[in-house]
């Protein structure tokens, strides 16, 4: 499959490099790995992570005698570079595919709210081998962190809910 930006911009290898890195958010290379997997010559890497840094597109970090690079999603051109890739991936999928992704990630969420789910009497009979409708359904439990929980303390440690969720348990 054909990547956003070389469909568009074509196959040049700051295009590549960006496009590898805009997802890999805090994860850090070498040169030397990061031309490899973009598939480019090390002087090659070495022109475009060179610019790169000089425009605030990817962060550098020395340790020792090497240095990683990492892209910089608070860099307004990064920031402008990922809505563009987001835009040229929705004009390759197409309205309808969107939806459909859009649709199955709405299905796949939990619910917030507590909620009943319902056996079929066919499979009720089969483990339970009767038909009592009492039986037929099961409350969706609480999790304890939800604000809405009735429960004051972390059931596996004794600490309140407020101390264990701000962090600062002992």
């Amino acid at each position: 499959m054909m990547k956003p930006f070389e469909g568009l911009l074509g196959n040049a290898c700051e295009l590549r490099m960006i496009e590898y890195l805009l997802p890999l958010e805090g994860i850090e290379f070498n040169l030397t790995d990061l031309a490899e997997e973009v598939g480019v010559s090390r002087p090659s890497a070495t022109k475009a992570v060179k610019k790169f840094v000089e425009w605030g597109l990817i962060n550098a970090r020395s340790e020792k005698t090497v240095t990683y690079y990492s892209i910089n999603l608070e860099s307004p051109i990064v920031q402008n570079i990922l809505q563009l890739n987001n835009l040229l991936i929705e004009k390759m999928l197409g309205e309808e595919t969107l939806y459909e992704i859009h649709d199955y990630l709405e299905s796949k969420k939990p619910s917030d709210e507590t909620t009943t789910v319902t056996i079929s009497m066919e499979r009720e009979s089969r483990l339970f081998d009767c038909v009592d409708t009492d039986l037929n359904k099961i409350s969706k439990p609480r999790i304890w962190w939800q604000e809405s929980s009735p429960f004051n303390e972390v059931p596996c440690c004794n600490e309140t809910k407020s101390l264990y969720l701000s962090g600062a348990t002992t």
